[in-house]
């Protein structure tokens, strides 16, 4: 979404880190790698990325369109424009999970528990390790933007600028 390889590393590396938090806290709980924890391991994957993108996104934004150029400048407004969507998306889709919980189903306990671990990490991760980082080692401006006009054919590699 951004095109920018300094964001979607820094993405990546939190979008890890709150999949190993939450295979930890599963492993903590005593579950083996059965069939339904390596479906819902895909879907915790999902859930991960979903906060970090929309903040990364908000923070690239900030400097093609809202003409910041600090990194200060583009967190504050990654904040401020995704911060409150990012609450209210962990709100709810943590509330989805909670009424799982009362299933007497084995797997529906169990994907109650990965949506409302992993959506806790995953605001957790975004907000308090993701923009921070950004916030401190962030790109400015175009620094570390792949371009790739459209003009040009699908064969020619993206020039970093």
């Amino acid at each position: 979404a951004t095109k920018n390889f300094i964001i979607a590393s820094y993405a990546i590396v939190t979008i890890g880190m709150i999949v190993g938090s939450v295979l930890g806290c599963a492993s903590l709980e005593g579950w083996s790698l059965g069939i339904s924890e390596s479906i819902v391991t895909v879907i915790v994957v999902g859930f991960s990325v979903d906060y970090t993108i929309h903040l990364g996104h908000m923070y690239d934004h900030a400097a093609k369109v809202g003409g910041l150029i600090s990194r200060i400048k583009q967190s504050r407004y990654a904040l401020l424009k995704m911060g409150s969507t990012v609450l209210a998306g962990a709100i709810t889709t943590s509330g989805s999970g909670v009424f799982m919980f009362i299933c007497q189903f084995t797997f529906f306990n169990k994907m109650a528990f990965l949506i409302c671990v992993t959506i806790a990490f995953s605001l957790l991760y975004s907000l308090f390790f993701f923009i921070p980082l950004l916030y401190l080692m962030g790109p400015i401006g175009d620094v570390g933007s792949l371009t790739c006009p459209s003009q040009v054919s699908k064969f020619r590699k993206c020039q970093f600028s």
